[in-house]
């Protein structure tokens, strides 16, 4: 899984985050919706499937980058009782629907293709070829403008991807443009149909595997348990740590919940102790938000006692 830096719970950090994401998005979105129609119009013109795979994978493109921005903003909106977390989980959702908009794409894909290599059709490569070059630089824009935020949000990683594999469907059509017009070979463009389609696939099936993590509340990829024990077993006062469960409301948003059992004696104790053990998990882990139970023994938990092992299971009666 790719690594993502974590931002912790400073609200500024967090809000300048979502308004660099909202700002990218915008950006992307102007630059493909700028030359989505031309683009369509040149794979109806030109009869190309590769074409008019890479336009209607743009089209896809602009409706996953709106998506992402109504994401952004349903996740700004404040907590309720009834939503504690408010709709942070939005971003995950949109995240999810892009990636199964992308295998719809390349269902497509696949299935002109197989009609196309039943009956090639006449293609014009030189038109093919001028559409497929200003999209490749459309392309390549777009994809430099979301990559910094994709780094930090599945949300904008979903719009990403789609660009990245218009980007890809962009040097496909090109290099099918090349092919027809030195060797008049028609059937390339079929054949890129389907390298586009399969890279789509492979793309959208990552994606899908981290939205999923996320939404069986996964242990953040970005997370070592079992360092975050051992920092927090070394504070003074602290005897174990159990029960220990930790997650993703939404990208870069952590949160943990833990017992500590603990033989500091007084209230001021126990009050330096929660101050320690949140400074290491939010300062040193970016852990967003946590709870954290104060024990003095095993003996008061009532929950199974999770602990973390060697080989990253939970269970057992050990504390640590």
């Amino acid at each position: 899984m790719t690594q993502r830096p974590r931002l912790g719970a400073d609200d500024d950090r967090w809000q300048d985050f979502r308004a660099t994401s909202r700002r990218s998005l915008w950006i992307a979105l102007l630059l493909i919706g700028s030359y989505m129609l031309a683009e369509v119009a040149g794979g109806l013109i030109s009869n190309s499937l590769a074409l008019l795979a890479d336009a209607g994978h743009m089209v896809a493109d602009a409706t996953a980058i709106g998506l992402a921005l109504v994401a952004i903003w349903l996740a700004g909106r404040p907590a309720s009782v009834s939503r504690t977390f408010g709709s942070q989980r939005t971003e995950i959702l949109a995240a999810l629907l892009n990636a199964f908009s992308l295998w719809l794409i390349a269902g497509w894909i696949f299935f002109e293709a197989y009609r196309r290599f039943l009956d090639p059709p006449e293609v014009g490569g030189v038109l093919m070829l001028a559409v497929g070059s200003v999209g490749l630089v459309i392309n390549v824009a777009a994809a430099r403008v979301l990559k910094a935020s994709a780094r930090h949000s599945l949300n904008v990683e979903g719009a990403f991807l789609h660009v990245i594999g218009d980007l890809l469907g962009s040097i496909g059509v090109v290099g099918a443009g090349i092919l027809i017009l030195v060797f008049g070979w028609s059937v390339a463009d079929p054949i890129i149909g389907v390298i586009i389609g399969l890279l789509i696939l492979f793309t959208s099936g990552l994606l899908i595997r981290k939205v999923v993590h996320v939404l069986m509340e996964g242990t953040p990829a970005s997370l070592d348990l079992r360092t975050l024990c051992g920092r927090l077993e070394q504070v003074e006062g602290v005897t174990g740590v159990h029960d220990i469960h930790a997650w993703s409301i939404t990208s870069g948003y952590e949160v943990l919940s833990a017992h500590v059992t603990s033989d500091a004696p007084l209230q001021r104790d126990r009050d330096r102790l929660l101050r320690s053990l949140r400074s290491i998990a939010c300062g040193e882990f970016g852990i967003a938000h946590m709870t954290i139970q104060l024990e003095e023994s095993l003996d008061m938990c009532h929950e199974a006692h999770h602990v973390v092992h060697e080989g990253g299971q939970t269970g057992g009666d050990e504390t640590g």
